[in-house]
């Protein structure tokens, strides 16, 4: 059996993430995607059996990414209203940087792709501090009950509205105005 080359498998991901851009998840095929990675598409068969598994496959690289910098600076011991601020300054600042992964988060999230099970099993791990955050921060009375999940769907709604926004002038980004929409964010969803 052959070894799967991870230089190729990011080729392929990263190809993804521009045609995504382009064409939408649903213009995009695996032709394409072969083409647009410069191999032949047999190559591209060899380690994604098809769309859907590349797909998944993607979506599970773009979540392990973003969960690994969204808490960098991150600890559970951390007052909750600078906690959250950690996460939320990650977040967007990700969000700008990677652009391409948060328009392929939106347009898988709204597709069939995403199988509520399968989504839950990859983020669920990946999301545990913030998770454990809102808890105690809900805990201490310090934010609003939320057995909905709104306040995650709330801050990283506003991470990509933003990050649509501000992605081409990042330099826009900038310690006042992190303090300004984080202070909105904040707002919503304290007591």
């Amino acid at each position: 059996m052959r070894l799967k080359d991870e230089q190729k498998i990011d080729l392929f991901f990263t190809s993804t993430l521009t045609l995504v851009g382009q064409v939408g998840l649903v213009g995009l095929t695996m032709p394409l995607i072969a083409k647009q990675s410069g191999v032949a598409i047999g190559t591209l068969y060899i380690y994604f059996k098809n769309k859907d598994d590349l797909i998944f496959a993607l979506y599970k690289e773009v979540k392990k990414r973003f969960g690994a910098t969204i808490f960098i600076g991150f600890s559970p011991d951390l007052p909750v209203e600078e906690g959250f601020r950690v996460i939320w300054e990650n977040s967007l600042r990700y969000a700008v940087s990677n652009f391409s992964e948060q328009v392929f988060l939106q347009q898988f999230i709204a597709s069939p792709y995403k199988r509520e099970e399968q989504a839950m099993v990859v983020a669920r791990p990946v999301m545990a501090p913030l998770a454990q955050l809102l808890e105690r921060g809900q805990r201490q009375g310090l934010l609003k009950p939320d057995t909905e999940l709104l306040i995650p769907s709330l801050l990283f709604g506003f991470v990509q509205q933003i990050a649509g926004h501000i992605h081409h002038t990042p330099a826009r980004l900038t310690k006042t105005f992190m303090d300004t929409s984080f202070r909105f964010l904040w707002d919503a969803i304290r007591v």
